[in-house]
């Protein structure tokens, strides 16, 4: 955090500060105990199933310097520990978020999109990182809660922020843009992760379209030439100049010459850019992440790098894990692709493709669980991975969950052997099936979304952990 005392926060976040302590100033933000550090300043949170009021006497313990409560529990009447009362402590901690990022006069570039928001950012921040130190987005942190954590993280040692927005309803990206300010922004893509509660790909446009109006004028808009015309009625909202990219032109920024690097299951290729041609190498597997690489390129031509720092970025880039991670098992001499964080039909096409890609000619098995907030395109979604699954002909398909059987009857009704399937509810039950039917060298994708979390399956076949 920029240095704020207890006093001015009290002012800024409208709360009654109790105790001593005017003059402490606070080093971070907190609203987990598990991940509280000596000198935070710990948000007691109410949520669904725990209150942060409970945890005030461990803040106090493990180091937190104040606390912003909206009631003071009677045990800590007895304590030197300094409050700030305030109705909702979660409004105060998204205000005192934006008070932070008021005061900071640094790029801040806003990452959202259906599927690759994770990657870009991750990407983004790798080159961004080669000219100094870069704040970014901590593992998923992307909702009304993780965002302004992120911000209250920021310290006048960053020179840039990269954060990622997540969204389930429309007005989030609004409400989180409003907190961030963004200078820069991306769109991934238009899919339908969320189609479930947004109702169709327009709603979900509409509701990534509502990052346009908060860009700074003076900062720049990264978009996919794909999503045009899905993102054409709010254009219209943009103030910024609008870079586009594509695999084709035309385009702002595209690619040609792409080329398979074995070595590391990344890819060679030339950026098509501001009339030349760039060499570039991206050492992270699957070819959708090209185009993830040419939005963080994009941003970072815009706020001044040289391709020569960008080249070197990209070289350094390490994904948030269950990412598309492949760790190599030396004893079974398998190989593992953990893409298990989440899923759409999308990205499960895109990681069906890695799983080819990297398996050459070697056993190919995926194990794919189910898709949520599909909507009305759900059965429909399950059966086109199922198609999509067959045309890479695996060793072995097996699905984990209700909605994942419909994976396998797409795979069976586009020609695939019924006798190379399994359907199981559970991912135990998957893990005990895999475990009697891998050898030595397979490939083993293993992928779907959150609520399934078929990490479970990685850490059975990898007990020390992904």
């Amino acid at each position: 955090m920029y240095n704020l005392s207890l006093s001015k926060i009290a002012e800024a976040i409208e709360a009654k500060l109790i105790g001593e302590g005017e003059r402490v100033e606070p080093r971070g933000a907190s609203i987990d105990t598990r991940k509280l550090k000596p000198g935070d300043l710990f948000f007691a949170l109410a949520g669904e199933k725990t209150d942060g009021h409970h945890y005030l006497a461990e803040a106090y313990r493990l180091g937190a310097v104040a606390a912003v409560v909206n009631r003071i529990p009677p045990e800590l009447q007895r304590m030197d520990f300094p409050l700030l009362l305030v109705p909702e402590p979660e409004k105060a901690l998204q205000r005192l978020a934006l008070v932070q990022r008021n005061l900071a006069q640094v790029p801040v570039i806003a990452v959202t999109g259906s599927t690759g928001k994770t990657t870009t950012k991750d990407i983004l921040a790798s080159i961004l990182a080669v000219k100094g130190n870069v704040l970014s987005t901590r593992g998923n942190y992307n909702n009304e809660l993780g965002l302004p954590l992120t911000l209250l993280a920021l310290e006048k040692q960053h020179w840039a922020v990269v954060t990622e927005m997540g969204m389930d309803a429309l007005g989030e990206i609004d409400f989180l843009a409003s907190i961030a300010r963004p200078t820069h922004g991306v769109i991934t893509n238009i899919g339908r992760a969320h189609q479930e509660i947004l109702g169709s790909q327009e709603k979900i446009a509409q509701a990534k379209a509502e990052l346009f109006p908060h860009i700074s004028p003076e900062g720049g808009l990264v978009l996919n030439k794909q999503d045009e015309v899905k993102l054409r009625p709010w254009l219209p909202n943009v103030r910024c100049r609008i870079s586009w990219i594509d695999y084709l032109p035309p385009a702002d920024l595209w690619v040609t010459e792409i080329r398979p690097n074995e070595h590391n299951h990344g890819h060679t290729f030339e950026v098509c850019a501001e009339g030349r041609r760039i060499p570039l190498t991206l050492n992270i597997p699957g070819r959708h992440n090209i185009i993830n690489s040419l939005a963080a390129v994009s941003i970072a031509r815009q706020l001044g790098l040289s391709w020569e720092e960008i080249k070197l970025g990209l070289s350094m880039v390490h994904l948030t894990p269950m990412r598309l991670e492949i760790i190599q098992l030396p004893e079974q001499k398998l190989t593992l692709i953990n893409d298990a964080y989440n899923a759409s039909p999308d990205s499960m096409a895109s990681a069906l493709e890695v799983l080819q890609s990297v398996a050459g000619k070697r056993r190919k098995i995926a194990v794919l669980g189910d898709m949520f907030e599909l909507g009305s395109y759900s059965v429909k979604g399950h059966f086109e991975v199922g198609e999509k699954a067959k045309a890479i002909q695996p060793e072995y398909l097996i699905t984990v969950g209700e909605l994942g059987r419909f994976i396998a009857e797409g795979a069976i009704k586009a020609g695939f052997p019924q006798s190379k399937t399994r359907s199981f509810r559970e991912n135990q039950e998957a893990l005990l099936f895999l475990k009697s039917i891998v050898t030595a060298g397979d490939v083993i994708l293993v992928k779907g979304s959150r609520g399934v979390q078929m990490e479970q399956i990685v850490a059975g076949l990898c007990p020390i952990g992904p």
